[in-house]
C-alpha cells in the first residue's frame, strides 16, 4: 500500500474521526426547529457536497428562509461544541499518524468540513502537530468527486499526485481522488455503511480500521 508513496491525505469525517452522529444531531435539531424531519435521501445526497454547497443545496430544496451565510452560522454554532470537546479520532488513528510522521510521511487534511470547527477537533484530540498542511470546504467550489480539494493538498504538500495515498469513507471522495491520479484507501464508518461496498469497489485499498496498519 505505502510503496511509492510520499505523503498521506486524509479525510476528516467519517475517515478520521468518529462525527457521524454530530451532524445528524445538527439536521434532527435544524429541521425540527422548522417542524420538519430529516428527508429519508438528504444524507446521502449531501455527503460530498462542500459545507457551502450543503447549505445552498438545504435551502433550494426545502425552502428554508435563511440566508445561505445565515444556515451556515447555525450549522456551524450547533456543531463547535461537540468538534471541540467530544469528537473522538477512529479507532488507531493517532497512532497511525505517529507511526506515518515516524516513517516521515507527508500528512495532509482533506475536508469538505470547515477550519473553525475541524482545527479545534485537530488540537483536542492531541493530532494538529502531525499535519503538514489542509484544503478545506471554504476554499472550495466544487465537491469532493472533483479532484481540485485532492490536487490542491498535494500541492501544498509539494508532492507530485500519484506519490500520494489518500483515505476517504466516500466513493465520491475515492472517485474524486482517483481523478487527481492518486492512490486511494477507504475506511469504513458505520454512519455510511450504506455505500461501504461501493467505496471498496471503487479503491485501490480498504480497511475496517487504522489498527489494521499498525
Amino acid at each position: 500500500m505505502f510503496k511509492n508513496v510520499e505523503a498521506l491525505i486524509l479525510d476528516l469525517d467519517g475517515t478520521l474521526i468518529d462525527s457521524g452522529y454530530v451532524w445528524n444531531k445538527v439536521d434532527e435539531d435544524f429541521f425540527s426547529k422548522r417542524g420538519m424531519k430529516i428527508p429519508d435521501d438528504y444524507t446521502a445526497k449531501i455527503n460530498s457536497l462542500s459545507f457551502k454547497e450543503v447549505a445552498e443545496f438545504t435551502k433550494r430544496e426545502y425552502g428554508i428562509s435563511e440566508s445561505v451565510e445565515e444556515i451556515m452560522n447555525e450549522w456551524n454554532n450547533m456543531a463547535a461544541y461537540e468538534y471541540a470537546n467530544r469528537v473522538k479520532l477512529k479507532e488507531g488513528a493517532a497512532e497511525f499518524l505517529k507511526l506515518a510522521k515516524n516513517k516521515r510521511l507527508k500528512i495532509g487534511l482533506a475536508t469538505a468540513n470547515t477550519d473553525e470547527l475541524f482545527l479545534p477537533c485537530l488540537k483536542n484530540n492531541n493530532v494538529y502537530e502531525y499535519f503538514d498542511t489542509y484544503a478545506y470546504g471554504n476554499e472550495m467550489k466544487n465537491s469532493k468527486e472533483s479532484p481540485d480539494i485532492y490536487l490542491l493538498c498535494a500541492e501544498r504538500l509539494n508532492v507530485k499526485p500519484e506519490r500520494c495515498l489518500v483515505f476517504e469513507d466516500i466513493t465520491r471522495g475515492i472517485r474524486g481522488a482517483k481523478k487527481a491520479g492518486m492512490k486511494t484507501c477507504g475506511v469504513y464508518d458505520s454512519y455510511t455503511a450504506f455505500e461501504w461496498q461501493s467505496v471498496k469497489t471503487a479503491a485501490d485499498y480498504s480497511i475496517k480500521s487504522f489498527a489494521e496498519l499498525l
